[in-house]
């Protein structure tokens, strides 16, 4: 009860002490509050995407199984390595294969296209999620032959099925194809995907070659995920011994799925948390400076107390109960800025961030937030503590607590250039990202899906050639009637949205590749015009006309300058002919590369085929260039789509200038976030700095005075000044760019066109910080030169 009774009688004298010095607490409590905020809205997003379970029953349990080919790449999996995973391995509990894309759904005479993931029957045991009516898959449904069955999205049955309970049973149109509605599962489970329907083997599905499939499992008990990997590894390399010669390099890996899920976001998340620390350090080691500072204000305060008799711990007690007390109210603004801060962060992230919806201020956030605070308090109370604990009877400060201010900030000013030489080299980096050309003209462009169900290229005789001329030629020549735009036309998958590397060909005169080991392509398929309303160059030959896709004419395909630089060392490759799929294609042309899975990705191999063909996708990219702004003629493309047939839904309708802007997304955010705290940095350190020499200059009035008297110059004085806080900053700038050295090597996997010990940028971070010192250094040493001789002497 003493202990308690003397906290108390401590706390009510630090808040009378707030109350004669406001400007000092409100310094110290913003410094504070900065620094605390930045790190809870960090922490946040940390917990959030890389921390909190997956909302599956025992996530610890569900692994992601990906197979890797020859050379490293891969990912997915075939069919009958799918089957031969499922039957032979013993560590998984239930096993899945699935496919993500588009659904169309048919109802109350409108059509709307939905988020659908196709999986095996043990898709929902694999997960773990009970539904919330009716059933999930059961074995058998996944089946040829059965009866179509679908599961909805919480969220889906509400919007569109007003919550009714009477959904169970109901026949809905899925792809023109009626689906009972067998249950409905928590939109907490995957808020992205609207509907679930079963995947079924195609007839043609006996081939290791056809890699489409996704996998997951669920470990059996005793199984942990190293001891999983191991068992699977036995397994494949089993597989591929009894093989054709093209498999025995495949290998497996298995990981959990929360790794897998998270690994893009892993690193800059974990830098971002560094980065943040280093800011909290910062405000730390500028509110024990501030401390340090008020001791000479205090000395004769604490020496009544030492005179009294009060010990060296009581007056270390005192202390650091008004440190806390400071950094309690700094977290709590703290936390007030932190809700601002993750609203601002939410907004600008991608929509790719993963587990996006679980970001909050939560209670595990609000106890970390307070951790950190109490943490701070005894960081920057300690020293300060201690060091003002030592006055003697007269009030002495000891001459020590000089060093200790200029080493904080000699340290403040090292982490902040370590922040800011990090931040340039994303930020250079970013520039020449922003300088590459993706291969085309994205200005005045606009891009729109149209979902087209697979039914639509199908007849009774199978792949419906006619498509082309009843279907899209007509949905164009409605869009370029439109006043405003100049030429239109589609194609499969647009550029730097995605890559596949999905077509295997052969060359024709070339000695066949052992089955398996065949060269891969990006494969698109496009409608005459596409390189022209694009923008992409053509470089030799001719573009397709509507003849390439009418029936019995024979096959042609245009390739890019990546791919006859494969093949085709001396550049002829018109004429020749290479074998996609059963048949030959003769190269009718050649056009320009462009970058299809993003501006920093290098461009692939790539081959287009008319556009009747069959692709592997979903929809149809319409691209229309025009005359005016591009996001204004969208109601009217909805509606020339409509005219044709109103039951193709019009979604993900983006400028392509747009496209490029999402796909950046990712390297925006982690730049705008560690820009933003290397500039915060940069603030909190320059004022460590002007206190200091501001401190310096207070305490050194009285000999300045002298120095003038006796016929220094201001110039002098100046120079004195000035020369304290360039060795300070000198000393600074010299261990922050060792440090630099050392720390941004971590930054390597985020950079493009740029190392992680660029020259350039670190001399310009290095030179820009200086002056930014010597300003904080000259603010003081100006109010130097004018001081008055006679009422300095006087002083």
């Amino acid at each position: 009860m003493r202990l308690l009774d003397s906290l108390l009688a401590d706390a009510r004298f630090a808040f009378r002490t707030f109350r004669r010095a406001p400007g000092f607490a409100a310094a110290a409590i913003l410094c504070l509050a900065l620094g605390i905020g930045a790190n809870a809205v960090i922490f946040s997003a940390v917990h959030g995407v890389l921390l909190r379970p997956l909302p599956y029953a025992e996530p610890e349990r569900i692994v992601s199984l990906v197979e890797f080919r020859a050379h490293g790449s891969g990912g997915p999996v075939s069919w009958l390595t799918f089957w031969d995973w499922r039957d032979q391995a013993k560590a998984f509990e239930h096993i899945t294969a699935f496919t993500v894309g588009g659904s169309i759904l048919r109802a109350d005479g409108d059509s709307e296209r939905l988020e659908a993931t196709r999986g095996t029957s043990g898709y929902f045991a694999v997960h773990g999620v009970p539904p919330l009516l009716g059933r999930t898959f059961v074995p058998g449904d996944d089946q040829p032959g059965h009866e179509p069955v679908a599961v909805l999205n919480e969220a889906l049955w509400r919007r569109r099925f007003g919550a009714n309970p009477a959904v169970l049973g109901r026949t809905v149109l899925l792809d023109d194809i009626p689906h009972t509605v067998i249950g409905v599962v928590p939109e907490s489970f995957d808020p992205k995907t609207d509907v679930w329907l079963p995947l079924v083997a195609p007839a043609d599905a006996r081939g290791r070659f056809s890699t489409l499939l996704s996998v997951r499992a669920r470990l059996a008990p005793g199984f942990t995920v190293e001891s999983a990997h191991q068992e699977l590894a036995a397994v494949t390399a089993a597989i591929a011994a009894a093989s054709p010669d093209a498999l025995k390099e495949r290998t497996s890996r298995v990981e959990s799925l929360s790794e897998a899920r998270t690994r893009l976001w892993s690193g800059p998340l974990k830098l971002l948390l560094g980065a943040v620390a280093l800011v909290l350090l910062i405000a730390c080691a500028n509110v024990a400076n501030i401390l340090l500072a008020r001791a000479g204000a205090r000395h004769q305060e604490l020496a009544v107390r030492v005179a009294l008799g009060a010990s060296r711990a009581r007056v270390i007690q005192q202390l650091l109960v008004e440190s806390l007390l400071l950094a309690l109210m700094g977290g709590a603004l703290g936390g007030l800025l932190a809700r601002w801060g993750l609203d601002g962060l939410l907004a600008v992230a991608p929509e790719s961030m993963p587990h996006r919806a679980a970001i909050a201020l939560d209670g595990t956030s609000f106890l970390f937030l307070a951790a950190i605070s109490i943490t701070s308090g005894l960081v920057f109370g300690l020293l300060p503590a201690l060091q003002l604990s030592r006055l003697d009877l007269r009030g002495s400060v000891p001459s020590s607590g000089r060093r200790l201010r200029s080493t904080l900030v000699v340290l403040e000013l090292a982490l902040c250039l370590v922040l800011l030489v990090g931040a340039g080299l994303l930020g250079r980096g970013f520039l020449q990202l922003l300088g590459t050309s993706p291969g085309l003209a994205s200005e005045q462009l606009l891009t729109l899906h149209i979902a087209i169900p697979d039914s639509r290229f199908f007849n009774e005789q199978g792949l419906d050639a006619r498509v082309p001329q009843t279907l899209l030629e007509p949905i164009l020549e409605e869009v370029r009637a439109l006043p405003g735009v100049s030429a239109a036309a589609m194609t499969s998958l647009l550029p730097i949205q995605r890559a596949w590397n999905n077509a295997r060909y052969v060359i024709e005169g070339e000695p066949p590749p052992e089955p398996g080991t065949e060269p891969r392509a990006e494969r698109r398929s496009t409608s005459p015009g596409f390189f022209a309303t694009v923008g992409i160059p053509l470089r030799q030959g001719r573009d397709f006309t509507a003849s390439d896709a009418a029936p019995g004419q024979p096959a042609t395909v245009i390739i890019n300058e990546t791919l006859v630089r494969r093949h085709f060392p001396d550049g002829q490759a018109l004429g020749r002919q290479l074998r996609l799929g059963t048949g030959p294609h003769t190269i009718i042309g050649v056009v320009g590369d462009v970058r299809q899975a993003g501006l920093d990705k290098t461009p692939l191999a790539e081959l287009h085929v008319p556009y009747g063909r069959p692709w592997g996708d979903d929809s149809l990219v319409l691209v229309a260039r025009t005359s005016v702004p591009p996001e204004t003629l969208l109601p009217s493309v909805r509606e020339a789509v409509r005219r044709v047939d109103s039951g193709l839904p019009v979604f993900r309708a983006l400028t392509m200038d747009q496209v490029i802007t999402e796909s950046l997304g990712f390297r925006r955010l982690v730049l705008g976030l560690l820009g933003g705290f290397a500039a915060l940095a940069l603030v909190l350190s320059t004022y460590g700095l002007y206190g200091v020499i501001s401190l310096l200059v207070s305490q050194r009035t009285r000999e300045l005075g002298i120095r003038m008297a006796l016929g220094a110059r201001p110039s002098d004085v100046l120079r004195l000044v000035l020369g304290q806080g360039a060795r300070l900053a000198g000393v600074g700038i010299a261990l922050g760019l060792v440090g630099a050295l050392s720390l941004t090597r971590m930054l390597e996997s985020q950079l493009y066109g740029v190392t992680a010990t660029d020259p350039l940028t670190f001399i310009a971070v290095a030179t820009l910080f200086a002056l930014v010192a010597l300003l904080a250094c000259w603010l003081p040493a100006r109010r130097a030169t004018r001081v008055d001789p006679l009422v300095a002497m006087r002083t």
